[in-house]
Order: structure tokens, then sequence, then C-alpha cells
């Protein structure tokens, strides 16, 4: 005999305010790496996060509130793999090896960064992030140059080095990602040392 006992309701998870943005974030950045701009609309970023339109404004006013909590969500990301917070024992070799590494370095990456990166030019709400995170950015690379130095003379600021080292990695990691035929991750490797050690002289490349 079959019993009648129904089936329990479905359980719904309660998840906290900070949980439900960080769920709209990374759907947003999915949304991104899948499609670029054009995927960064209201529905595709609820669809991804299987959650209702309301939530967007609920937790970022609009959606470009919540373009500015990506923006610096994918900084973030990046800082934590290729420029940690360690200023003490910042070492320049492991962070141009980190910028090269499978967790930066593919085409959903660059496709979520080149439209972010777009969006910037034109949104000064945008502008006022990049230029946050640029000077954290920016610090974390000149504290890594100030231990390479380690108080010997050279022919350069370390800012003015930092600048252009940010530079160079920035365009060489694009071309990369583009194109990764174009050019191979010991030659941008080789490329980002070539510089550095024109001012600082020789690094331990061989790690």
């Amino acid at each position: 005999m079959k019993d009648n006992v129904k089936p329990p309701p479905p359980r719904y998870r309660r998840y906290t305010a900070q949980a439900r943005r960080a769920m709209l974030v990374d759907a947003a950045l999915a949304c991104l790496a899948r499609e670029g701009i054009a995927g960064f609309t209201i529905d595709r970023i609820c669809a991804q996060a299987q959650v209702s339109r309301g939530l967007i404004t609920h937790h970022f006013k609009s959606k470009e509130g919540l373009l500015v909590a990506v923006y610096a969500a994918a900084y973030d990301q990046m800082l934590e793999i290729a420029a940690p917070d360690h200023s003490d024992d910042a070492d320049l070799v492991d962070m141009v090896d980190a910028l090269l590494s499978d967790d930066l370095i593919d085409q959903g990456t660059l496709r979520a960064w080149l439209a972010l990166w777009g969006e910037v030019a034109n949104n000064p709400t945008l502008i006022a992030e990049h230029r946050r995170y640029y000077d954290v950015y920016y610090d974390r690379v000149v504290a890594a140059i100030r231990r390479a130095v380690a108080g010997r003379t050279i022919p350069i600021s370390e800012g003015t080095l930092a600048s252009i080292f940010i530079a160079l990695a920035d365009g060489l990691w694009l071309e990369r990602c583009i194109d990764p035929d174009r050019l191979s991750r010991s030659e941008v490797r080789n490329a980002c040392f070539d510089l550095l050690e024109a001012f600082l002289g020789p690094l331990d490349r061989s790690r």
C-alpha cells in the first residue's frame, strides 16, 4: 500500500546581504567574461545569479552601482593574485610571474577587463574607483621595487619605474590575452625583466 505522506516543501536557503551582493557581483563578472559589455544587462545578470531583478536595485541602487562594485571586485582579485598587501616582503619576481599566471591570463578575464576599461573613460564614478585602485597597485609595485633596490642608487625614481613597469605589464598582458600565439609567456616575462634589470641590475628570474 502506498503511504500518503507528502514530500516536504522545498527548502529555501537564506543568504546574508553580503552574500547576496557577492553573488550578484560574481554573476555580473561571469556575464562580462562570457559576452563583454553586451552581457552586462539586468536580465542576464539576474538569470546568471538566479535572483529577481529587484535585488540589484536593493543592493546596488542601480546598474551603475553594480558596475562599480564589479570593477572593485575585479581589481581586488588582480591585486590579491599579483600584488598582495605584504609590503615588507614584496618581491618583483613573484609579481611578474603572478601577473602572467593562468589565473589572470584567459579570454574570459580579457573580455571582462576590456569591458570595464571601456566604461571607465565615460563614467566619472568608475574613473574615481579606477584611480583609487590604481594608487594601491602603484604603491605595491613601488614597495617591491624599493625592496629590490635595497638602498642602492638607481638612475630613475622608484615611482617612475613603477609607472613604466605597470604600463608595460598592462600592454603585454593585453596582447598576450588577445593573441597568445603572438607572444609566448616566456617572451612577455623576459620583456618585463629586461625593463626592470635595465635599472635595477640582475634579478633572480630563474625561479
